[in-house]
């Protein structure tokens, strides 16, 4: 996609959404003056204290310091990048964004529109959700089993639980009668193919159902669980206690979460998170006042499980049955436990139990104590190889756990996590580090020939130069940006190029101000004094902004922030586009860089008709004074080469006298002026 497809995309989601409907659909909106507030999901908010503009499309919470338009608050909100933002705007919107992608284009009502099937797979669930609350004997039998479990009406409805009649074809005929074909009934993963002839038939019989719904509160597949009397019609043909919905365009197993859209707000204001293992875990859990609790849907927790938390908590806690097939998944993510960043632990419940079970039995603080005193997955898994062990007799025993213990290690990259795993080793089972490290050191060689021997042979990658950096290819462009940026805001820039921004006004790439990606997260410290002045004067009149880009050097900038934000009326002017506010806004894709741009709005706003002087009278001020910084660091450098140098006498005289010229010149101006 073109610079100018990417805006006028942009450009067009913006204008088909308010920001209002979106920060409204999750958070209560009161109105205060001409704005409306909200409190903030991301700290203790008691009173509201985030506070959206209609008329600008802005928000901010000045507690978090944080803040920016609909695109940074969904970026925030679901913890995403910036493109995966946009298309979920633009879906909302019904923007089909592979005009402007020149993806392939889907036709309105196939079962390759992923639309047509959010549509089909919404009309079936809420039908099951109403189907649980009729008078139909089987939804009769189905309510009553939700309260044999100790789920509430409350319940009920906070997770949409429904019921599927005990029909062939109840969801076809449903989505049937709504124009949507059978194909897509299959493609949304609500029926099957019959096993002989043509059509399809419901994939949900006499089940109870829950919606899975993705980060935007989307049902995008549904799981559906027996209930015992209407199970005993069908014998051994009742099928599995679940059935989660098989993948599809809309469904991976690997990348969602049971209850994620319901519990983010929580697990960000806790830091943590209780991973579960079914349904009604998550629901009893909910119920008793733990908000954190989550379910994997069919599979074991795995990476990308793990990458998705990571964005919401610090801290994951796998609740596992108290079951031999729990204990064996316990074992299952040491690997993760390793290799991610995350403090990851186990918590195994006593034997038979599950967590629907504890909490009825044991209350909502005995399993918190629980949670909060489960091990790490180092140490679960040292626990479960040293049971029964006797360390002064057994040492075949403790000799293999071990070397099981490090080949899982050895599967990680080096680094300080390796380390402390080794000095844990090391303390528990008594073997000094050096000796652990000596065996590392040769299961890795033994892991690295054997993948060596079993991988397909590439050819061979070269590695170039980034395109304005001067940097050794291979370099991480990120590094010298990382070096030069402060405490404070948070914020992401592409590594498409350079950011080396010190050399020339072209060292800092258009890029760095709009690309987001989930690497090399960048600091940016507050503007203030003169950079603060400087774009706070072209807030408020645009039109100097096409003045300040011909007249301002980047190099004249110290901040990082105000060197990205020059950079991107730089790239707006160079597109042809206005360059206010709003313009900026859309350009820009980094969240710290918005948030600073909201700030710089609000203080706008706030001191409007209030200063002596205009914008115009402002403007040629700043630049006076920042055409003067420049010179006095220019005299500075000269004065340094003058002092550091050996040069013929004559020389020396020439450069005096050219620094004098230079000053006497800048004083005339100065008085001038």
């Amino acid at each position: 996609m073109s610079p100018t497809q990417d805006f006028d995309l942009k450009e067009r989601v913006r204008s088909a959404v308010d920001i209002v409907d979106v920060i409204g659909a999750t958070l209560e909106l009161q109105p205060q003056g001409r704005n409306l507030v909200a409190r903030c999901p991301w700290h203790n908010d008691r009173r509201p204290s985030m506070t959206i503009n209609q008329e600008r499309q802005t928000w901010k919470c000045w507690p978090c310091d944080i803040g920016g338009d609909v695109f940074s608050f969904v970026m925030k909100r679901d913890g995403t990048d910036f493109p995966t933002a946009i298309r979920t705007l633009a879906e909302l919107a019904g923007i089909p964004v592979e005009e402007y992608t020149r993806g392939k284009k889907t036709q309105p009502g196939s079962p390759e529109d992923k639309a047509t099937l959010l549509s089909a797979i919404k009309l079936t669930s809420d039908s099951y959700f109403d189907y649980l609350q009729s008078n139909e004997l089987d939804a009769k039998i189905a309510r009553n089993y939700l309260e044999s479990r100790g789920i509430n009406d409350e319940s009920r409805k906070h997770f949409r639980i429904g019921f599927s009649p005990d029909s062939w074809s109840y969801a076809v005929d449903l989505l049937k009668r709504h124009q949507f074909s059978g194909e897509v009934a299959h493609a949304c993963g609500v029926a099957s193919p019959k096993r002989s002839g043509d059509g399809y038939v419901d994939m949900f019989r006499g089940r109870l159902m829950f919606p899975i719904q993705d980060l935007q509160s989307r049902p995008i597949a549904l799981g559906g669980r027996v209930i015992p009397a209407i199970a005993e019609r069908h014998g051994d043909r009742a099928g599995g206690k679940y059935i989660n919905g098989r993948e599809t365009m809309l469904f991976r197993k690997s990348q969602q979460l049971y209850g994620l859209d319901l519990a983010r707000d929580a697990i960000r204001r806790c830091g943590e998170v209780m991973v579960m293992e079914g349904y009604t875990d998550v629901v009893a859990s909910r119920q008793a006042g733990i908000e954190t609790a989550v379910a994997v849907l069919g599979t074991a927790l795995g990476e990308q499980h793990v990458k998705i938390l990571r964005r919401f908590a610090e801290r994951v806690v796998l609740v596992l049955d108290g079951d031999t097939a729990g204990q064996n998944r316990a074992d299952e993510v040491l690997e993760l436990f390793i290799s991610a960043d995350v403090d990851l632990r186990v918590m195994t419940l006593p034997d038979g139990s599950d967590p629907a079970d504890f909490v009825a039995a044991q209350g909502r603080e005995a399993f918190e104590q629980n949670a909060r005193n489960a091990p790490d997955a180092l140490d679960h898994k040292l626990a479960r190889l040293t049971q029964g062990v006797d360390f002064e007799k057994d040492t075949h025993a403790v000799a293999s756990a071990v070397d099981k213990m490090l080949k899982i290690v050895a599967k990680a990259p080096d680094g300080l996590k390796v380390d402390q795993l080794l000095n844990r080793m090391s303390k528990r089972f008594e073997f000094k580090v050096e000796r652990l490290e000596q065996r590392l050191d040769v299961l890795r060689k033994t892991t690295q020939r054997t993948s060596f021997r079993t991988q397909p042979r590439t050819a061979p990658q070269f590695k170039t130069p980034f395109s304005q950096s001067g940097m050794a290819g291979g370099a991480d462009p990120n590094a010298a940006l990382q070096e030069s940026a402060d405490d404070a805001g948070t914020g992401q820039l592409g590594t498409g190029h350079s950011p080396a921004t010190q050399h020339s006004a072209q060292a800092l790439p258009s890029q760095a101000a709009t690309s987001h990606t989930e690497h090399a997260p960048v600091r940016l410290k507050p503007m203030t004094g003169l950079e603060r002045e400087l774009f706070e004067t072209l807030i408020e009149n645009s039109d100097l902004a096409n003045m300040a880009v011909e007249a301002i050097d980047v190099q004249w900038l110290e901040g990082m922030a105000a060197k990205m934000l020059l950079t991107a009326y730089q790239d707006l002017e160079l597109e042809g586009h206005n360059l206010d506010a709003d313009s900026i806004l859309l350009l820009v894709e980094n969240e710290a860089l918005k948030n600073q741009i909201v700030s710089l709005q609000e203080r706008v706003a706030e001191r409007a008709g209030k200063l002596p002087e205009s914008a115009e009278v402002r403007y040629a001020t700043i630049v006076t004074r920042f055409r003067e910084r420049e010179f006095a660091d220019e005299q500075d450098r000269q004065i340094e080469k003058l002092a550091s140098a050996s040069m013929p006498e004559d020389d020396e005289d020439a450069l005096l006298r050219a620094i004098v010229e230079k000053a006497r010149l800048q004083q005339r101006i100065r008085n001038d002026s």
